[in-house]
């Protein structure tokens, strides 16, 4: 990875970086390369434990390793982080202080 390092991938005490999805990691360097801003992961892969604790969907792609939140908190790197993401054929989902994206295999768009 170009942009991004092992130690950005850590939920509660663990490293997950080995749990991602490569193609996901790929793509998410590329999304980086084209936002053109540094991008902050605020949650990557997760444990059913952890999913469950944060009130995450039992289908959540992030425990497969298919998802990142990006912290956003403004809405300038929201439209750049959004646009790209859709381009490169992910899915996004929008909160007030972060972007969701995975690669499941059909894109969608949705909201918090």
């Amino acid at each position: 990875m170009t942009y991004f390092r092992e130690s950005e991938f850590v939920m509660g005490n663990e490293n997950v970086f080995r749990k991602m999805d490569a193609d996901l990691l790929d793509v998410l360097d590329t999304l980086r390369h084209l936002v053109a801003e540094p991008l902050r992961i605020n949650s990557s892969f997760r444990s059913v434990d952890y999913n469950k604790s944060v009130g995450g969907s039992s289908s959540s792609m992030h425990l497969l390793g298919r998802a990142v939140d990006l912290q956003c908190n403004n809405g300038t790197l929201r439209r750049k982080i959004v646009k790209q993401a859709l381009e490169l054929g992910l899915s996004v989902g929008v909160a007030k202080t972060f972007v969701h994206i995975d690669n499941r295999d059909k894109q969608i768009v949705f909201t918090y």
